[in-house]
């Protein structure tokens, strides 16, 4: 009989190993490497742990032996003590695993046959939809593989908001009609929390005691850390902010970290919700009447497009993606990063939503934090291993396409064509942050100058040559045609002030 090894992003019912042997012990560790290999926030540490020993108690529950090894107390060493426990309780070496997430799981994986001697089986990884060969053969086999053709496929295969062989609505994408900053009259809803059980205690004060010097807090942890609590924060989702989710999924508020997103990314990268349900439960509404098409598939191609296709593209060029870095980026994170402690506004906002929450959506991630991490050309490696290491939904496969490639266009364009940056001008338009920063969003020269504005302006200066030949940056490099050139040159000193002054 084998030992069904489970990790802490495993935490389904429905894993490919579990109906292949009913009566097999199961093996879960809470690894001293995988929880320390970053300064994980503390939040992303208590959720995980919790929710793998309820999900282990879950186990328990059903019948399963589960052998488990606590970070505290200390009873085994390592990982490797810790199979070596289970091999000698057992009295068997054969391990059976659903294939890794991430690819430094695998690489290790492959090395205990030799050093343990054991043997390792594994089974496809149902917790995605993806298949990583099919997939691998398509993104090596084009120019640029890119997302919306694959989102294409995904909708036709599962069947997922068709009108037969057509899309609903007669267009497939309606990403235009979601770009709307919020207006004053529309009330967000309270985000629904979890009071932390005496398990999820007990799992906070033990982070707190071992990773007490990670930035962040465990105060006010409210996750879902089991399958009934996940769902009902799925149907809170559903009911209360998914019918106005898509007008409003790019705004920007002070002070509102969720608005109107669902806030399930973490419980459906941990195996608590099954993509497949959750997408299919989103289209119902729509089905039903109880929200519009705009957010209902707004939220399915985030998680049916974007998410299956980050993990696709990290499975297809993983390891070498990780280092890509096309236009020599260099330079330190600065301090801020850690803290919110800058006195541009929407970064206050943005990182302090992190720092607090563990937490923030994908336009803060991506228009605020890696636009500018790219303007101030930012190491994309250095950038990588912060989002890994303060949010509460991060894996190596999740972070490092979107980082890499989407947020921050250092993978030579295999995700995206173009760079996702601007000016001040989206922020304002986009946020109400301008209105309470230090810095004045119009200007691009000068003491108050926006550093969005001037960043953004010789930022295209600087790389215009790796620009000229690509389409979709046609009508930006002919605004930046007009800019005068004595101005060029002064927005080219207020950059270099700024950047020196970083720390």
């Amino acid at each position: 009989m084998p030992v069904l090894w489970i990790f802490e992003d495993q935490l389904s019912p429905d894993l490919s190993t579990l109906p292949e042997s009913p009566d097999a012990p199961v093996m879960m560790i809470e690894s001293a490497r995988a929880f320390g290999m970053f300064p994980y926030h503390p939040k992303r540490l208590t959720f995980l742990i919790s929710a793998m020993r309820h999900f282990a108690a879950e186990l328990e529950a059903a019948g399963r032996t589960v052998h488990y090894f606590h970070l505290k107390p200390a009873k085994y060493r390592d990982s490797l003590s810790a199979v070596r426990d289970v091999v000698k309780k057992t009295g068997c070496s054969e391990f059976w695993i659903v294939e890794p997430s991430e690819y430094h799981t695998r690489a290790w994986l492959d090395t205990l046959p030799k050093q343990l001697g054991i043997t390792i089986r594994y089974f496809p990884n149902t917790l995605f939809l993806t298949d990583r060969a099919e997939f691998r053969t398509w993104a090596r086999g084009v120019k640029s593989p890119v997302m919306e053709i694959f989102y294409r496929k995904m909708r036709d295969k599962h069947g997922i908001l068709m009108d037969g062989p057509d899309p609903e609505g007669g267009r497939w994408n309606l990403d235009k009609e979601n770009r709307k900053p919020l207006k004053k009259a529309i009330k967000i809803p309270p985000h629904k929390s979890f009071a932390p059980d005496e398990i999820t205690k007990e799992v906070m004060a033990e982070v707190t005691r071992r990773f007490g010097g990670n930035y962040g807090s465990v105060d006010g942890f409210d996750m879902p850390v089991t399958r009934k609590q996940a769902k009902a924060a799925l149907k809170d989702f559903l009911d209360h902010r998914l019918p106005k989710f898509g007008d409003y999924e790019d705004a920007m508020v002070t002070g509102e970290p969720f608005l109107f997103h669902s806030f399930l990314s973490a419980t459906i990268n941990a195996g608590l919700l099954a993509p497949l349900k959750v997408v299919k439960a989103a289209e119902k509404r729509y089905r039903d009447g109880h929200a519009p098409l705009n957010s209902v598939e707004g939220f399915c191609r985030q998680i049916l497009g974007w998410r299956e296709y980050v993990y696709g593209i990290y499975w297809a060029f993983m390891p070498g993606y990780r280092e890509r870095n096309t236009r020599h980026s260099s330079r330190a994170l600065p301090q801020f990063f850690w803290t919110g402690d800058t006195k541009m506004n929407c970064l206050h906002q943005s990182i302090g939503s992190v720092v607090e929450h563990g937490y923030s959506h994908h336009i803060q991630r991506l228009m605020i934090i890696c636009n500018f991490a790219t303007l101030a050309g930012l190491t994309p490696q250095a950038v990588n291993d912060w989002f890994l290491s303060m949010y509460v939904d991060s894996h190596d496969w999740v972070v490092t396409p979107n980082v890499i490639g989407m947020a921050m266009n250092a993978d030579g364009g295999t995700m995206a064509t173009k760079p996702y940056v601007s000016s001040a001008a989206y922020v304002n338009r986009m946020s109400d942050y301008c209105k309470n920063c230090h810095y004045n969003h119009k200007a691009r020269t000068g003491d108050d100058a926006c550093p969005f504005n001037y960043l953004y302006w010789t930022f295209l200066e600087r790389f215009r040559a790796m620009f000229k030949g690509n389409i979709r940056m046609k009508m930006i490099l002919a605004n930046l045609d007009k800019i005068d050139p004595d101005e060029m040159k002064q927005m080219m000193q207020e950059r270099k002030r700024f950047i020196e002054a970083l720390k």
